[in-house]
């Protein structure tokens, strides 16, 4: 017994058994039939050496072949988790794509481009933030970007694999935009009043507005920059400027911009670059 408790072929069945513990641990409460599939697979593979090693050499593998054998399934246990980790994120994707469903069942002319969020400027008040796709996946600098629920901002800088987002509270933003009961028109823009509190202004409207309290406010879509119908919030105040003589609505978008985890690039959509009569500011 105590020999072979010190054999090779003993230490080759423990060392078996050690990535097939590790790699079920790696795949545990998966619940997938990819993953259950690449178990079977293993699980068959590792039957074969652990009988041939407690044969311990009577009509098995020599040692040489079960050391060949065990180099061998190492090796397709590396290319397994490397099978998985794609399918994981092939997997992530698709569920970024699923959010935006109902966005490209309402717009089939949109070309979206589901993203991640990478980061923040912490030293931006306006909430931007960094995505992780760039020009490679079709991007430039001005695409529209959304969340599920409507237009949370605009691409602003973009490299191969990365683009900056600055959101609807930012001043650097102004947008042609309508209320869709009152028909009224004006340009949303951010402002450091507001922007802490998640909100933006709908500004430049006339004084015989007649925009209220929980009307929606959408793009208008005149300039080509932003499509038509984009929802960007909804109006929780009125107020009067005083410096240029005019009416405005604080508006609050339909998402917490500093916490978005997951948005949409708009690269294409119909309408897309084609000024229109009676531009609004966009």
């Amino acid at each position: 017994m105590k020999e072979f408790l010190k054999s090779t072929k003993i230490k080759i069945l423990l060392s078996v058994l050690l990535v097939l513990v590790m790699l079920s641990v790696f795949t545990q409460n998966v619940g997938n039939n990819f993953v259950s599939t690449v178990i079977n697979g293993m699980t068959a593979g590792l039957s074969s050496v652990t009988a041939a090693a407690t044969d311990d050499g009577k009509d098995g593998l020599s040692d040489q072949e079960l050391l060949e054998e065990y180099k061998k399934l190492k090796k397709e246990n590396a290319d397994l988790r490397a099978q998985l980790v794609d399918y994981y994120a092939v997997k992530s994707e698709n569920v970024r794509l699923w959010k935006f469903y109902e966005l490209k069942k309402q717009h089939p002319d949109f070309t979206l481009v589901p993203a991640m969020a990478l980061r923040r400027d912490t030293n931006d008040e306006f909430s931007a933030f960094s995505l992780d796709k760039g020009s490679s996946s079709g991007v430039k600098e001005g695409d529209p970007v959304v969340s599920e629920t409507g237009l949370i901002g605009w691409v602003s800088e973009c490299d191969l694999n990365t683009c900056k987002v600055v959101t609807v509270l930012s001043p650097g933003t102004r947008i042609g935009a309508e209320d869709t009961k009152s028909g009224d028109t004006g340009i949303v823009t951010g402002s450091s009043k507001y922007a802490y509190r998640n909100q933006t202004v709908f500004s430049k409207l006339t004084y015989s507005n007649q925009v209220e309290v929980g009307d929606i406010i959408t793009t208008t879509g005149v300039s080509g920059i932003y499509p038509k119908g984009l929802p960007i919030g909804e109006v929780v105040d009125l107020g009067y400027d005083t410096y240029d003589s005019s009416y405005y609505a604080v508006i609050e978008p339909y998402e917490n911009l500093k916490k978005i985890t997951d948005a949409a690039i708009i690269i294409g959509f119909s309408g897309q670059g084609e000024i229109l009569i009676g531009d609004s500011g966009e």
